[in-house]
């Protein structure tokens, strides 16, 4: 066999061993959307179960409209989510949007020093940047973009700029708008 002709084989081989590799960059959910992502909760009051239908035990009822989740799992019109304190159960669809909301650094929540561990909000996506409002870990906070490094959103009204890595709803390095 020709020199040339082994070396297609080969490379064809590669190819045919690698390629299913490098399509599984995404993992898709039954919805068609990206497995793991952010979502929120809608109503004042949802419930989470054990497992994906009605008939399953509820093991959690939310009651703070806008919190962010993240979708882990779907099985039809159910959504398994994890929340900031990394519980996890499954949600009815109609609960949940697409919406990006954040919570600004729920592990520092429980610190005795609450005072000290406040999370400033900038005017511009600059360290060097004016303050203009100091947030409590645990605020929930409306996402506008991010960029990989700093998130534009606004909390009670007021609009800013907070490092991403201070956020829990968006993922280390994400981009979106």
């Amino acid at each position: 066999m020709r020199r040339w002709a082994r070396l297609l084989i080969c490379t064809s081989l590669v190819f045919s061993v690698l390629a299913p590799a490098m399509a599984q960059t995404e993992r898709r959910g039954a919805s068609g959307g990206p497995l793991p992502r952010f979502a929120m909760i809608k109503p004042d009051r949802a419930r989470m179960r054990v497992g994906p239908g009605f008939n399953y035990a509820t093991t959690w009822i939310y009651k703070r409209p806008g919190l962010p989740v993240e979708i882990i799992e779907e099985y039809s019109v159910w959504r398994q989510i994890r929340d900031a304190d990394g519980t996890e159960g499954w949600m009815h669809v109609s609960v949940l949007s697409s919406q990006r909301n954040a919570m600004v650094a729920p592990w520092l929540r429980n610190s005795t020093e609450n005072s000290e561990n406040m999370i400033p909000m900038k005017a511009n996506a600059n360290d060097s940047a004016r303050d203009v409002a100091s947030i409590e870990p645990g605020v929930i906070v409306r996402l506008e973009e991010c960029d990989g490094t700093w998130c534009e959103l606004e909390a009670k009204g007021v609009k800013g700029f907070m490092h991403q890595k201070d956020l829990w709803g968006v993922y280390p390095n994400e981009v979106f708008n």
